[in-house]
């Protein structure tokens, strides 16, 4: 075959790739206009049957809305149709909700028969507008059918959905369920949605420390995570977890963090010895103790952190070096670390207290040489630990 001819067949095969894609994206702009006007001519003949059956819905309403339920552009429709009523008027939109719900409960028969797209939206659909309480045993177990063998974004959907309209015992069910499921599933997406858990936070807090032992590690640093940001949990017990040296490393570094936010005299001296020790191999709990003794200045946490900034490990000093700058310390109250044989150390202080400075000036807040905040500090504690004589302080 000569040289022309599969030139010409090459140019012939891309002008056929290009007329294709500018056919594809023209169905597509067709699709998408034709379905959004279905969607608002639905949404118009919704809102008119609900505005009639908005006090007491019929039989043959709730007939109609499932009917048009079924399809994606109806649920569209029926999800627009109430964003705009209880827009207007909540209270009114609470009692229709109320009134339909055995209609979710017939949808989540068709739905569990189909694709993960329908799935998800329509567990979308109940996160928002499902009223019923306690809710119904066919919607709770659809739901977790959906965790336990969904896609992703149906198992995510489906698992938003068991926080807010499911029973604490439901959603810790969907957390074990979510860990069992053979896709990876990011623990911090356990974590953000327990904080939207909109049943009783202590039911939650209990059904999750009676199951915390059988969750496997990336989930129980989860739920400490989750307990963290909530002001809950069992400190004695996280100290405990936290001082076990077995305890898997995710697990316990969760705990370091809890007892930053959620101050607590006893773990003070844990975080201290974690904080010092010298081991290369667990620089990680070193790193994570020196941010979190922010929250507990004082004499002997101030020369811990002072020999944190000698660590070989440049993470650990760079936390050291920003807990003492939160505390309100200068560089002159560390004189014997500046004046002192480690260059390390020295540089560290100097690359931190410039570094807040830069991030000052260029805020516009705080003059330079002024720490940005004192996390749960008592002030006069710190004021003691820059005058004390024997920690050589100030001197």
């Amino acid at each position: 075959m000569k040289i022309e001819w599969l030139i010409a067949l090459y140019l012939f095969v891309s002008l056929m790739m290009i007329v294709f894609n500018f056919g594809f994206l023209g169905y597509e702009k067709v699709h998408a206009k034709r379905f959004a006007t279905k969607t608002a001519r639905i949404a118009e003949a919704l809102r008119v049957e609900i505005a009639r059956n908005a006090e007491f819905p019929t039989d043959e309403h709730k007939r109609m809305l499932e009917r048009r339920m079924k399809q994606l552009s109806g649920m569209e429709s029926f999800d627009l149709t109430m964003t705009r009523l209880e827009e207007l008027d909540p209270e009114k939109s609470n009692r229709y909700l109320q009134g339909i719900g055995t209609v979710f409960d017939h949808l989540t028969y068709h739905f569990a028969k189909k694709s993960d797209l329908h799935r998800a939206y329509f567990a979308y659909v109940l996160k928002r507008w499902y009223r019923q309480q306690p809710a119904s045993d066919t919607v709770i177990q659809a739901l977790l059918h959906a965790v336990r063998e969904g896609s992703f974004y149906a198992r995510q959907n489906a698992f938003e959905a068991l926080a807010q309209v499911g029973s604490a015992r439901a959603f810790a069910d969907a957390v074990a369920l979510v860990e069992r499921g053979g896709d990876f599933h990011h623990p911090k997406l356990v974590t953000e949605t327990a904080l939207a858990f909109a049943g009783d936070a202590h039911e939650l807090e209990e059904e999750l420390r009676e199951r915390f032992d059988s969750f496997l590690p990336h989930t129980q640093a989860a739920v400490i995570n989750y307990l963290r940001m909530s002001g809950r949990g069992d400190p004695e017990k996280l100290c405990a977890l936290l001082d076990d040296d077995t305890a898997d490393l995710e697990v316990r570094l969760a705990c370091a963090r809890y007892f930053m936010r959620n101050f607590w005299e006893p773990a003070e001296a844990v975080l201290r010895r974690l904080a010092a020790s010298d081991d290369p191999a667990t620089w990680e709990y070193a790193a994570v103790a020196a941010t979190a003794l922010a929250s507990y200045p004082s004499i002997e946490t101030f020369e811990v952190l002072k020999r944190c900034l000698s660590s070989s490990s440049w993470f650990v000093r760079q936390n050291a070096a920003k807990t003492l700058f939160d505390w309100g310390l200068s560089l002159d109250d560390l004189d014997d670390v500046m004046n002192g044989p480690d260059a390390y150390a020295r540089d560290m202080l100097t690359y931190r207290w410039e570094l807040e400075d830069i991030g000052h000036s260029a805020a516009g807040g705080m003059p330079p040489g002024q720490p940005t905040a004192t996390p749960l500090a008592d002030q006069q504690v710190i004021t003691a630990a820059k005058l004390a004589p024997e920690s050589g302080v100030g001197a």
